[in-house]
């Protein structure tokens, strides 16, 4: 006769691999991850149950594997276009890049010493995308614009 897994150890066991799931699987995986999970609760049989979730288990690990080395993608596809906010400080850094603090605590510095940046505190720019990875930060009311990182 099989001897039966307590019930508090079929959720010491099942706990890890929910919050891998959560973890692993974009948001629109999760629902068919769930519905997964309610298909295997519902044999009886407790072979064929752990059976069902081992198999789960396995395509966890594969889409991690599938993802390795990805992962910035999906922030990047969640991400803005851009952001528009204030600045709080700008204060010349070496070799006479500016640094920018801005109100939604973001700081960002200006990549390019060539041009000087002529922005203050108080006022409202947007950083955008640019290519190759590359962020422009602007005033909202001019044309003017300077190649900048994010420090912090």
């Amino acid at each position: 006769m099989e001897k039966m897994m307590p019930l508090y150890s079929r959720t010491t066991v099942l706990l890890p691999v929910l919050l891998l799931a959560a973890i692993v699987l974009p948001a629109t995986g999760a629902e068919s991850l769930r519905e997964q999970w309610l298909q295997c609760s519902q044999f009886s049989d407790d072979s064929k149950r752990l059976a069902c979730f081992d198999q789960i288990t396995g395509n966890l690990h594969v889409r991690a594997e599938q993802k390795f080395g990805r992962e910035q993608e999906q922030a990047i596809k969640e991400a803005p276009e851009s952001i528009t906010a204030t600045i709080t400080s700008a204060k010349e850094g070496a070799f006479g890049k500016y640094i920018f603090t801005l109100d939604n605590g973001q700081v960002w510095q200006q990549v390019e010493s060539s041009e000087r940046a002529i922005w203050r505190g108080g006022e409202r720019v947007a950083v955008e995308r640019g290519a190759f990875g590359s962020f422009i930060m602007h005033k909202v009311t001019g044309v003017r614009s300077l190649r900048v990182k994010r420090i912090q």
